[in-house]
């Protein structure tokens, strides 16, 4: 039986990136290094000064690295013929985008548009729904995620993403899992991967800790959640997928990328 892909996040740089130390080709690279087999972008960084799409691709094609995933937002919440034209247009340029390093998957978000939460998720499955044909055009799977702050209001629980996919009811349409999202929002993420296992095709690995009103992420096995559960319940079920970790908080990105994959991978050897 196959394991789970270990991946990173690039977000797990954003400092680095932020004080132009390394580029999306440098990232893919150091994943390589470590050891592990597939990134998460967001698709706004493709074609930015750090992520030139050619470069991208060369170093992906030079260590053999998928892009498991991206995660980009439109408006999928407002109905009618010109919304609806407007957001095929805006979905195609990003779909070609991602289509050009073979991304495999798109997480996608929508503004709230002063919705309450039980129509945002009513409306957000419809969006959801309408954008899984279009992404197929460009080999992509649809994705969404629980979230945590203000959105986790909308979509922040493992009840709350079940009303999402009843609301799309397509069966192509699956979730990204999010393990630490669930923290933000008091609930218990062992119990939400046992609610949405069934719809999971990608992964995010996340521990964070208390920090003012909101929390503050840490490298995975040093804060509040315990990802090595769902880390071996993926396993045992057979998931093949990549389980994309988002780091930082600590020590330097390099440092805390090291310490969270070590994790990962002695929760993996111990399944």
């Amino acid at each position: 039986m196959g394991k789970p892909t270990i991946g990173m996040m690039t977000i797990s740089y954003g400092g680095l990136i932020r004080d132009g130390k390394i580029d999306l080709p440098g990232i893919v690279r150091h994943c390589a290094e470590m050891g592990i087999g597939g990134i998460d972008i967001s698709e706004t960084s493709l074609g930015s000064p750090h992520g030139d799409i050619d470069a991208t691709v060369e170093a992906l094609k030079e260590t053999g690295i998928i892009v498991a995933s991206s995660h980009t937002g439109v408006d999928l919440v407002t109905r009618g013929a010109a919304a609806k034209t407007k957001r095929e247009q805006e979905l195609r340029v990003i779909f070609e985008k991602l289509a050009k390093v073979n991304c495999r998957a798109v997480m996608m978000g929508s503004p709230a548009n002063d919705l309450s939460p039980a129509e945002w998720r009513r409306e957000y499955g419809i969006g959801l729904a309408e954008t899984v044909p279009i992404a197929e055009d460009y080999g992509l799977t649809v994705t969404f995620e629980s979230r945590g702050g203000g959105m986790g209001l909308f979509v922040g629980s493992a009840n709350d993403c079940l009303e999402v996919f009843e609301s799309a009811n397509e069966p192509r349409l699956r979730s990204t899992f999010d393990v630490g999202n669930f923290r933000y929002m008091g609930e218990d993420w062992d119990a939400a991967y046992d609610v949405l296992a069934d719809t999971i095709s990608h992964v995010h690995l996340k521990d964070v800790v208390p920090k003012g009103k909101s929390f503050q992420m840490v490298p995975l096995g040093e804060g509040e959640v315990d990802n090595a559960p769902t880390i071996r319940k993926l396993a045992a079920r057979g998931y093949t997928g990549c389980m994309a970790i988002e780091s930082g908080g600590r020590g330097t990105d390099i440092e805390d990328a090291l310490a969270c994959v070590a994790f990962a991978k002695r929760a993996l050897a111990s399944d």
